[in-house]
């Protein structure tokens, strides 16, 4: 299973540093967060391994046998069985194309400290022969498709394994690719000469690690780097960005804090001033698309298919189906408790105090951000409130 350790210029934070080079150094310190998503997709991340291990190579299907612990049981749920299926799926498709028997590498740690200071990392899955490396990356989450083109975490995956393996194999052709389940029905691939990767390591790399590393070059807000940047709530170069947009100039002194973030004086006073700017966006983003459907176009802008969920056309044909292979009726149908607002309303509010009051509390709510005017008394860490962690 992968490190949990991370480098300061790792290739996960890749587009970000790369782009935005001082944000290596500037977020170095600032603690890192976890999320049930993270551990969601280390836990499949885990799955996949696991899975790869025991079916390749030799791959007939996934052996029943060898996958009764995995596959059997309730450590994990089916969607997250059925995408480690595809995966390993996927990895036996690609291991079958090449003319001769690859070198095959699960969870291979990799090194690309001759370009990038301190860089490493693990890439999921890499087959090496016949001229060709190809690097797959396995993502579980189901909020944002990643794409291999141009995707500079592949890229360096791909420059560690070619650092690792060019001694020993001719390597001319590299390919990346994402398999991302639970949004794309099939995996990506982009495909790169050998020459055009380390080009692209010396001549754009390099450069850019080196002014990170050192903790210089200009701040350089954008889409993507800033998306998981760590001081991107308290950037200044962010706030400047679109700062024109609410006529809003900072002018506290930031003191002894670095003059690039932003002081609580000034995030106070920028919240005020924002707070239309995401009401002023969603009406600008819902006449954007009433055009589009319209038929005008928007320039920068399109249409796309969002994410659909599976339906049944006939749930009861369909029920009945599943009953006639084989299972029960009760395994269709879930029972769940009623609310207690429901249970209130079948009692009666007067009837239900004297029942089941009891067995009712109302604990204090999640801390929230609101503006001063609002006439709820302030939070007070000092009562105890478990602070929750997103």
């Amino acid at each position: 299973m992968a490190p949990s350790k991370h480098a300061l210029l790792g290739p996960s934070s890749s587009a970000r540093w790369l782009a935005c080079p001082p944000s290596a150094r500037l977020t170095e310190f600032m603690p890192n967060e976890t999320s049930v998503y993270a551990e969601e997709g280390t836990k499949a991340h885990y799955l996949c391994e696991q899975v790869v291990r025991r079916s390749l190579p030799g791959w007939t299907g996934l052996p029943p046998a060898a996958m009764d612990d995995l596959m059997g049981g309730d450590a994990y749920d089916a969607e997250m069985k059925e995408a480690a299926k595809l995966y390993a799926e996927f990895i036996h498709t690609i291991y079958d194309s090449f003319p001769h028997t690859p070198t095959l590498c699960v969870e291979q740690q990799v090194k690309m400290t001759y370009w990038v200071p301190g860089c490493f990392g693990t890439c999921d899955c890499l087959l090496i022969g016949d001229g060709v490396l190809h690097v797959i990356d396995f993502k579980y989450g189901a909020g944002v498709p990643v794409s291999p083109e141009e995707n500079t975490q592949m890229m360096l995956y791909a420059l560690g394994a070619w650092d690792l393996f060019s001694a020993t194999d001719d390597i001319q052709t590299v390919r990346m690719s994402i398999v991302q389940p639970r949004i794309q029905s099939e995996p990506e691939t982009w495909e790169l000469s050998e020459y055009d990767l380390i080009n692209w390591a010396e001549n754009t790399l390099r450069p850019a690690a080196k002014l990170a590393w050192e903790g210089k070059g200009e701040l350089n807000p954008g889409e993507k780097q800033c998306r998981w940047c760590k001081a991107k709530p308290q950037c200044r170069a962010w706030k400047e960005k679109y700062g024109p947009l609410a006529d809003f100039v900072c002018h506290t002194d930031p003191g002894a804090n670095d003059p690039r973030l932003l002081t609580p004086d000034e995030i106070g006073a920028w919240l005020v001033e924002a707070q239309g700017i995401a009401d002023y966006v969603k009406c600008l983003q819902e006449y954007a698309q009433q055009q589009l459907q319209c038929g005008t176009a928007i320039p920068g802008w399109k249409l796309v298919e969002g994410r659909s969920v599976r339906r049944f056309t006939d749930q009861d044909a369909a029920f009945k189906a599943i009953e006639a292979d084989g299972i029960s009726e009760a395994m269709l149908y879930e029972r769940s408790p009623i609310s207690l607002t429901a249970a209130e309303k079948l009692l009666g509010k007067k009837r239900f105090a004297e029942v089941c009051g009891g067995y009712v509390e109302k604990p204090k709510g999640k801390p929230t951000l609101a503006p001063e005017s609002d006439t709820r008394p302030a939070y007070d860490p000092a009562e105890g409130f478990e602070v929750i962690k997103e």
